[in-house]
């Protein structure tokens, strides 16, 4: 009668500690997979505009831009107003524009300013022309 009492408060204490090794291996688990999972990906909206041209991006939250330049950082004149961005095109080149909107959407705005022509000449100063005897 003592060995079989014995025997089931082992085979009791064998259960109890495979029950919580699996428990902890269930929660590992799940921790992990939790850590790894990836954030949504952006929406991407491509914009196009000329160089004196204007875009407006209403419905955002505000302070919520994050721009990046791609090319050119005299390409784009950005201006934070509540609710909206106001974008104008200065010369070509692009920009990426982080947003996140009211409804809590983050989306990247892909911007690319087109120019007519190339830009004329540089912005360093000339020289004078030789005094007159």
């Amino acid at each position: 009668m003592i060995i079989e009492e014995a025997d089931t408060k082992a085979s009791t204490r064998r259960f109890l500690a495979s029950a919580l090794v699996l428990l902890a291996l269930i929660a590992l688990n799940g921790s992990s997979a939790l850590a790894e999972s990836p954030k949504a990906k952006r929406r991407v909206i491509p914009v196009t505009i000329s160089k004196g041209q204007n875009y407006t991006i209403t419905g955002v939250k505000q302070d919520a831009t994050a721009p990046k330049v791609v090319s050119n950082p005299n390409a784009l004149v950005v201006q934070n107003a509540p609710g909206r961005i106001e974008l104008v095109g200065a010369d070509a080149g692009s920009w990426k524009l982080d947003v996140t909107l009211a409804t809590g959407e983050e989306v990247t705005y892909v911007v690319t300013v087109n120019a007519a022509a190339p830009p004329q000449g540089s912005l360093n100063p000339g020289t004078a022309p030789t005094a007159i005897p």
